[in-house]
């Protein structure tokens, strides 16, 4: 079962809004494998009361590799980047394989230089790796995705799939998603094992991945019943897209039994969750009162976030509420704007929706032709 459209929608037409501000751009935000435990919790409790690494006391009876490591790691609790680099490539050079997993990570993303030195990176990546280390396994295929590396280190399928064999999650993933876009009809069962693996070693999204895979019948035999199970697991972990196909799939009857307060309390978590598809539904299923009283104003809320996040269906819910005046301010400006963003998706398709042609005909018949052509442009800037 594929995302499904509004759940329900009687919607009655009795018949813009000003410039919706860009998000402000964040700062970049480094991010590190989950699974690597890089500095044991007692080593981040010393670097806190330890801002320098080089004078820092170590703990008696290291040998020199492992106080380098030792240092590296203090170092890298207090984002001392240049100076985790030293102690790291010390350490590496001694065989610590951690040691040179820190380096290669610290090259890979240019923290100690401000620029990413992806051949200094395969080098000491490459030499965790011939541990079977998983962490660096799977970072070797990440940057085997990338063309000008793959004359190096050949397909990216090796190495996930080595890492994944170490019980490296996100390689599982990763391998699952090479198998199944891979155009081979087999590949689809290998990819099917490898999503189950990694659903059943906890990843959410290994979850909804093998959900998926059950819900459609990819790869073995359709089962919705345990397609819904793994989706609501996936969810339980505030995984957004499966507590949204959850939702859909207890709203419909899908798997199991239909049961509307169960469908309002899944979707609730994906909208609260930033998903802005769920964003609308949820926001839809306020307004209907599926699922518990309904509450035009706070649906008018949810309608608003879906369609600032980009999602078509809320933007176009967003526009019904403010042309009718329902749970917002009537609006036939903003109406009109919201409505036509919803002609298109996040990727600039065309979205079909009769209903939306309506509305926009019925406020084409009621604003003055020099504020549509103003709106127009707007809507035009802010895709």
């Amino acid at each position: 079962m594929m995302t499904a459209g509004v759940l329900l929608l009687g919607l009655t037409l009795a018949l813009q809004p000003a410039s919706v501000d860009e998000a402000d751009a964040s700062e970049p935000v480094f991010s590190f494998p989950e699974e690597l435990q890089l500095v044991p919790l007692e080593i981040q409790e010393a670097a806190d009361a330890e801002e320098d690494a080089d004078s820092a006391a170590v703990p008696e009876g290291l040998s020199a590799v492992e106080e380098a490591l030792y240092r590296a790691q203090l170092a890298w609790v207090n984002e001392d980047w240049s100076t985790a680099m030293r102690y790291a490539q010390t350490a590496a050079v001694g065989g610590d394989p951690l040691a040179a997993v820190m380096a290669g990570l610290i090259a890979q993303d240019g923290r100690a230089t401000g620029e990413p030195d992806l051949e200094l990176a395969i080098t000491w990546l490459r030499r965790a790796a011939e541990t079977d280390q998983p962490v660096a396994l799977f970072e070797l295929g990440q940057i085997a995705t990338e063309p000008a590396w793959r004359g190096e280190l050949g397909s990216p399928r090796y190495w996930f799939e080595r890492a994944a064999r170490g019980g490296h999650m996100r390689a599982m993933l990763a391998l699952g998603d090479d198998f199944r876009s891979s155009g081979v009809p087999q590949d689809m069962e290998t990819a099917r094992e490898w999503f189950e693996r990694a659903a059943r070693g906890g990843s959410a999204e290994g979850m909804y991945q093998f959900a998926q895979m059950l819900d459609q019948g990819e790869g073995g035999h359709q089962d919705q019943t345990l397609a819904r199970q793994w989706y609501e697991m996936a969810a339980s972990d505030r995984h957004a897209e499966a507590a949204l196909q959850a939702a859909i799939m207890w709203a419909e009857g899908d798997g199991g039994p239909a049961d509307d307060a169960e469908a309002r309390r899944l979707m609730q978590i994906s909208a609260e969750s930033g998903y802005a598809p769920a964003q609308g539904q949820f926001g839809l299923m306020l307004y209907q009162g599926r699922g518990g009283e309904p509450d035009a104003a706070l649906a008018g809320y949810w309608f608003e976030q879906g369609a600032r996040g980009g999602d078509a269906e809320s933007q176009f819910l967003l526009a019904y509420v403010l042309a009718q005046g329902d749970g917002r301010t009537q609006d036939l400006d903003r109406s009109y704007f919201w409505a036509l963003r919803a002609r298109h998706d996040p990727d600039g398709e065309s979205v079909s929706n009769p209903m939306r042609e309506r509305l926009i005909e019925a406020l084409e018949r009621s604003l003055p032709a020099e504020d549509l052509d103003r709106i127009r442009a707007e809507a035009a800037l802010a895709r």
